[in-house]
């Protein structure tokens, strides 16, 4: 597969946005990009991203690879396609949530769906352009900030940051998923059995503090993500917050 992402200038954006070149005659073609990103993806969920080539999706359309060129131009091209595709999958949370419940709600959809899809994180990151379903969704993120007193560039950091940070959340909670148990369960056991207190001084001194939950206890620990997801929200309120303070002293 090649390296380079297709060029925005070769007839991608008309494509990912459903938009025929102009003045095109002749019958309506037999197939369509819409039919081949579908079939792209029932491939992916029922084999993963690593099956999806253009000629196991002809196959699947019962068509020649050839025929598939004429309207996607590559893999490259296909998988740009696809990611579009998989974010209208993305359930809409409520309207009526303020925009820090409602952002952790769409954060939340993000990680929800790459666990039922386990192949978008396989997906490269030049595959994230913004098409419509792409779009659409990050208008959502735009509806909850509506009432937020920022400059529009910086209400799309925070949803690039709220979205990277569900990247990462669904990669860790798919690899526990994997391995059938949290990796840090074993902590205080790894830290008592070979950590040596002089080497990391700074750590053990603080862990020595540490009152893990007894078997069957629920602890405020338990849920990294909610911790995580907490930590987040108050970074972006505290930023909120500043810049009222900073436009409120102009």
């Amino acid at each position: 597969m090649s390296s380079e992402p297709p060029s925005v200038t070769d007839g991608l954006m008309p494509r990912l946005w459903g938009k025929p070149p102009a003045g095109r005659r002749g019958p309506k073609p037999a197939l369509s990009v819409a039919q081949i990103v579908e079939a792209a993806y029932v491939i992916a969920d029922e084999q993963g991203l690593a099956a999806v080539s253009m000629a196991r999706v002809s196959e699947a359309l019962g068509c020649s690879p050839m025929a598939l060129y004429r309207h996607v131009q590559n893999k490259d091209e296909l998988l740009i396609l696809l990611s579009d595709r998989l974010c209208a999958d993305l359930p809409e949370p409520s309207r009526d949530l303020g925009w820090r419940e409602g952002l952790a709600a769409w954060m939340r959809a993000q990680v929800d769906l790459s666990l039922s899809k386990p192949w978008f994180l396989d997906l490269p990151l030049a595959a994230t352009l913004p098409g419509p379903n792409r779009l659409a969704w990050i208008d959502v993120g735009f509806y909850y900030l509506r009432d937020v007193t920022l400059p529009p560039e910086e209400k799309m950091a925070i949803l690039g940051i709220i979205s990277q940070y569900a990247l990462g959340e669904a990669r860790i909670e798919a690899e526990a998923a994997r391995l059938e148990e949290n990796p840090y369960a074993s902590f205080e056991q790894m830290l008592v059995t070979y950590a040596d207190p002089e080497r990391f001084p700074s750590l053990m001194e603080s862990m020595a503090t540490w009152k893990p939950a007894a078997p069957g206890e629920e602890s405020e620990s338990d849920d990294p993500s909610a911790f995580g997801q907490s930590l987040l929200m108050a970074g972006i309120q505290a930023h909120i917050e500043g810049h009222l303070g900073r436009s409120a002293a102009k």
